[in-house]
């Protein structure tokens, strides 16, 4: 038995001045080749009672509106995922040994973000730690990453390819980064890309503010250059599917 699960896609024919907008294809996904990834879902914050995000300043205080996505939605979808029998496999950030103060990426945090990686992702810490309620379970992988891709520098494909996995139903954050590097890349290696886009968000500049036009961007460009999104919800009902007496 397949999962049937309603791919959204944006065409941009016949003309970017014209073009036809949205349509949904009726996809198949064989469950013994499709993996579930969660990308940067981590952060204390998440579970019940917890004020451990409290104190934290700038690009990692606690934002009230991923809390609700990572339970609302990532987690039921992992869940289902789960129940189906899908692999679930985690990607994070790391403070990565090839990371030293003359490096780019470093200088460009200090530059853009007023974070100094070197110093805030050395780990024990509440920024890279995760929350019970969406860490990985007993033999989940968990790949870690120093640059926005998943794949860059990781074992990301290879544990992918090792399990057989051809399609990619991705969920995390955020939808213009790191999860939007990753699916990029994904794509290029041949993996066809679902992303639920109910289970992602990006911050949002004030002038993008209204209207979430950040995301919504980000959520076009994987519609129009990456693959298909679709909702948690259309996951979830397709997942419980395959499971008797889930449905």
């Amino acid at each position: 038995m397949m999962l049937t699960l309603p791919g959204r896609y944006y065409r941009l024919h016949p003309s970017f001045d014209n073009p036809l907008g949205h349509a949904e294809e009726q996809l198949e996904l064989d469950p013994a080749r499709t993996g579930f990834l969660i990308v940067d879902a981590y952060g204390r914050g998440f579970d019940d009672d917890d004020d451990a995000g409290e104190g934290r300043t700038g690009i990692y205080t606690p934002d009230p509106v991923i809390r609700r996505i990572v339970r609302e939605h990532i987690v039921p979808a992992r869940d289902a995922a789960r129940r189906a029998g899908l692999p679930v496999v985690h990607v994070t950030n790391h403070l990565s040994p090839g990371l030293a103060e003359s490096t780019e990426w470093r200088n460009l945090s200090m530059r853009t973000c007023d974070v100094d990686v070197l110093e805030a992702w050395r780990e024990p810490n509440d920024v890279l730690a995760y929350s019970d309620v969406v860490a990985p379970g007993p033999g989940e992988p968990l790949i870690r990453k120093q640059m926005y891709s998943g794949f860059y520098e990781t074992t990301l494909d290879s544990t992918l390819r090792a399990r057989d996995v051809k399609d990619l139903v991705v969920v995390g954050f955020d939808s213009r980064i790191c999860l939007g590097n990753t699916v990029t890349e994904a794509m290029y290696r041949g993996y066809r890309v679902i992303v639920l886009r109910d289970c992602v968000r990006t911050f949002e500049y004030p002038e993008t503010r209204d209207g979430e036009l950040a995301n919504l961007l980000a959520i076009r460009y994987i519609e129009s250059n990456v693959g298909y999104t679709a909702t948690s919800e259309e996951f979830i009902a397709s997942c419980a599917r395959l499971v008797p007496g889930d449905a």
